[in-house]
């Protein structure tokens, strides 16, 4: 769940409500990985590698910013600086509390930012293997979370969690029926997310590794591999460096800061 933008405050020494069994439900374990792994701010500086079916690679340098602007509300910032023909291209998103997020595209080129539609946010974005969705802020009211069972990964005991859209409304939204998420029971990290279409097939996972402890309980993973099964494509996004609860203004995250083109500073 990806990538790798949540913003959150950091929170430490909780306690995690537990069934009459002792059991954690599937909520709680996604509360728990929520809590300990929340940030004020983020930025990193990632390199994005795209691989094909035949193994000709694209490589873009990306730079990302992240902030809770407060009331549990995230806003977020993608920016492509290499190579030349994408440098520029930009992604503004804008959680809201009660309404679909908003997001925005900048197409340096036409000088434009263009809203994209709730109806589009399905839809790859820039040539990746991420949808719009995948990088929107989770949200977890929006989803019934069950553990199905346990299960090894890397010698790691993790939770398998089915997560599916809570009503009807949601699962027109969305273009995931369900979704599998492996989530380590020592760190509350999930390292593997399986993503199915509306009509339940398998059609792309997300692998998490190289994790590393930033402070505290909060964890993140400096590589990320983004499989696409039937067309064969991959998305690989590397960091190479990464900043946490640094101070990064309000202005980044607005249009007008994007149309200055003072993100490409």
């Amino acid at each position: 769940m990806i990538n790798k933008f949540l913003l959150f405050l950091v929170l430490l020494g909780i306690v995690v409500p537990v069934t009459v069994k002792g059991e954690m439900t599937g909520r709680q374990v996604m509360e728990e990985y929520k809590r300990r792994h929340e940030v004020q701010t983020e930025c990193a500086v990632e390199i994005m590698l795209l691989v094909d079916r035949k193994g000709s690679e694209e490589k873009r340098l990306v730079k990302t910013y992240a902030k809770d602007m407060g009331n549990d509300l995230d806003r977020s910032l993608i920016v492509f600086m290499e190579p030349a023909r994408v440098r520029g291209t930009a992604m503004l998103t804008w959680e809201q509390e009660d309404r679909d997020d908003d997001q925005w595209l900048y197409l340096p080129s036409q000088k434009k930012m263009h809203r994209i539609a709730q109806t589009s946010k399905k839809s790859y974005f820039m040539g990746t293997d991420f949808t719009y969705e995948d990088l929107e802020q989770e949200e977890i009211d929006d989803y019934n979370y069950e553990i199905l069972r346990s299960e090894e990964i890397g010698g790691n005991k993790c939770y398998v969690i089915e997560a599916v859209p809570v009503n009807e409304q949601k699962k027109k939204e969305s273009g995931y029926s369900k979704r599998a998420l492996w989530v380590r029971k020592d760190i509350f990290f999930p390292v593997k997310i399986e993503f199915y279409d509306r009509r339940g097939q398998h059609i792309k996972t997300l692998t998490n590794c190289e994790l590393v402890n930033l402070e505290g309980p909060l964890w993140r993973a400096n590589k990320s591999l983004m499989e696409k099964h039937k067309k064969k494509h991959k998305t690989l996004v590397g960091v190479i460096s990464r900043k946490i609860n640094v101070p990064i203004d309000n202005f980044v995250f607005t249009e007008r800061y994007v149309m200055s083109e003072r993100h490409l500073e």
